[in-house]
């Protein structure tokens, strides 16, 4: 029963109406990530006379991923959505500013464009500034130098640590 004193609810407040497009991108993303990484796990060569072969893990990680993304895209599809956490300061229908994830994802594909031609450290160097500058670093001198050092580090690790071979680009003869 209600209360007289309290005005009427009315009918449908409170509830969202319509499909979540961002979460129906997430939920079909991780759909496509999982399928990807299927196909990438079933062209994994099976080992000689093992029980537990080189494709064991990747395809339980593939599968989980790809039954997540189909129970994410199912649960979207029936009007379900994903909400902020209690503490978090946010409006679930309040547009999202998409400047800062595609300066990121420019950021990343310029530098892995510039991979090759200019090498790693210096392609890797582009990816990390643009991430600090996106997050909202504004002194370029310094950006610029971090991410060449953690670049220049990285590079190190990778190819004198784990022995890995990386394209040195530019910095052929230095490195």
């Amino acid at each position: 029963m209600s209360d007289p004193t309290l005005p009427p609810i009315p009918p449908g407040a409170g509830a969202r109406p319509g499909l979540s497009v961002p979460d129906l991108l997430v939920a079909l993303g991780v759909v496509l990530l999982g399928a990807l990484l299927l196909i990438g796990t079933l062209q994994i060569p099976f080992g000689i006379n093992a029980v537990v072969g080189p494709r064991v893990f990747p395809l339980i990680v593939s599968v989980g991923t790809l039954l997540l993304g189909t129970l994410l895209t199912v649960n979207v599809l029936r009007g379900g959505r994903a909400e902020p956490a209690a503490e978090e300061d946010t409006d679930p229908d309040a547009r999202p500013d998409l400047r800062q994830p595609a300066l990121i994802l420019g950021g990343f594909l310029l530098g892995a464009a510039l991979l090759q031609p200019l090498g790693f450290v210096i392609g890797t160097a582009v990816m990390y500034f643009t991430v600090g500058f996106a997050f909202g670093e504004r002194r370029a001198p310094l950006l610029a130098g971090v991410a060449l050092i953690v670049a220049l580090v990285t590079y190190v690790v990778f190819t004198r640590g784990l022995g890995l071979t990386l394209p040195a680009g530019l910095l052929n003869g230095v490195l």
